[in-house]
């Protein structure tokens, strides 16, 4: 039960995020972006609402990545920064595959991939370096009331 409650916590904080960009990008660009993305065809005057079901899946489909590479059947077999690797280039594949069934940008536009790659890593990254200060931080906590209770 605690898994599920934390693959939905983690889906809703994902969409939430996820939703506010667009919903910046859309206000700024939405009505120049509007014949080349599919997410933007409303202009700047709204988020298409299939595109909002659209963001929901890949936020659920990232939790459920993440909450597998965090499992403690993978904790236990592979490496951190190993599990980063994979937790990265699954969700990078993750991201294609919607972006190719959505219909978001066609396969020949090139600025929306690079604009897209670029945006994907930078998040990624930052996530990434968030994550491992927190778990470094809980770590050195776990540690310290561990000597106290010796």
């Amino acid at each position: 039960m605690k898994a599920i409650q934390k693959i939905i916590n983690e889906t809703l904080v994902t969409f939430g995020i996820l939703t506010a960009i667009f919903a910046i990008l859309t206000f700024f660009i939405g009505d120049e972006a509007s014949g080349v993305s599919s997410l933007f065809e409303s202009g700047k005057l709204a988020i298409p609402v299939k595109s909002v079901f659209q963001f929901f899946i890949l936020s659920f489909m990232t939790a459920l990545l993440k909450n597998l590479m965090y499992s403690n059947y993978m904790i236990k077999r592979i490496s951190r920064v190993f599990r980063q690797i994979i937790l990265f280039v699954l969700c990078f594949i993750l991201l294609v595959i919607m972006i190719l069934v959505c219909g978001w940008f066609t396969r020949d536009s090139k600025l929306p991939w690079l604009l897209t790659a670029l945006a994907f890593v930078l998040s990624f990254s930052c996530t990434i370096i968030i994550t491992t200060l927190l778990e470094k931080k809980d770590d050195e906590k776990m540690n310290d009331a561990l000597e106290k209770f010796k």
